[in-house]
């Protein structure tokens, strides 16, 4: 064969097995740090260090041929409500909620909208803690009925919202983290709820915050539950293999990967 024929043979044989277009598809992540999983309070996407989370996508995007993913930052209910009306096709990390099943799919182990969902599948597990000032004589044992007597500030949206109002407890919503500490120490909150992954990574920060020292984080956890990339109906329907497969590898990037993005952000 002459290299002309060679040539022309290569073209035409990788016509056929590359991928003619990939989909573009715009996932949403809130617009303010949760360490080491996403970095930065801000709307834009760092180019460095974007977070544990954010790159395992990235490492998926990698991977599969058939997407190339943008990424976007909002206020996490904006994210929720925007998959809802397919705005955007996918949003992490979201826990799971009975009443975000009409936002969009969670990955399920019978891949029906509303089945179990698969816990395999998950980015990662996190836990909520509560935080209270360290001179405050509140105590906490894990029992959730004594959180009844007190109003306990969380996080715009948060999953943690409904779980304390399902358990009885008053909750007032604020946009993020930091404004829960701060309702504490200016003593507007006696008990704050809080992912811990956030909260302690800002009070490490004490030393360039001396309130922050004031601050006391409360043991047991609250809660520990896992979180997942959620994807939007339209895109699910419009695509039911290709979201599996994205789902798939999420939890292979977790499982070969995850280790030693966590352990480079920890240093």
């Amino acid at each position: 064969m002459s290299l002309q024929m060679r040539y022309l043979f290569i073209s035409f044989f990788s016509l056929f097995c590359t991928p003619i277009y990939a989909i573009t598809l715009t996932f949403a992540y809130e617009d303010k740090a949760q360490p080491p999983y996403y970095l930065g309070d801000t709307g834009d996407v760092p180019q460095l260090n974007p977070g544990v989370a954010v790159e395992m996508l990235q490492i998926m995007d990698s991977q599969l041929d058939e997407v190339e993913i943008k990424f976007v930052r909002m206020p996490w209910k904006r994210a929720l409500y925007s998959l809802k009306s397919n705005r955007i096709d996918g949003i992490f990390n979201a826990a799971f909620l009975t009443e975000r099943l009409e936002y969009g799919w969670y990955p399920t182990v019978n891949r029906k909208p509303y089945g179990p969902i698969d816990t395999s599948r998950r980015i990662t597990q996190i836990s909520y803690s509560l935080y209270k000032l360290a001179s405050s004589p509140l105590d906490w044992h894990g029992d959730w009925s004594v959180l009844k007597e007190e109003l306990v500030g969380a996080p715009l949206g948060f999953s943690i919202v409904t779980d304390l109002k399902k358990k009885g407890v008053r909750v007032e919503e604020f946009h993020s983290s930091q404004s829960n500490l701060r309702m504490l120490l200016t003593h507007r909150l006696k008990l704050v709820a809080l992912q811990s992954v956030t909260a302690d990574s800002l009070l490490k920060t004490k030393k360039d915050n001396a309130e922050y020292a004031k601050i006391e984080k409360l043991t047991p956890n609250l809660i520990s539950k896992p979180y997942y990339l959620m994807l939007s109906k339209y895109f699910v329907n419009q695509n039911p293999k290709l979201a599996q497969k994205i789902w798939d590898k999420i939890k292979q990037i977790r499982q070969e990967q995850r280790p030693a993005l966590f352990a480079r952000y920890q240093k």
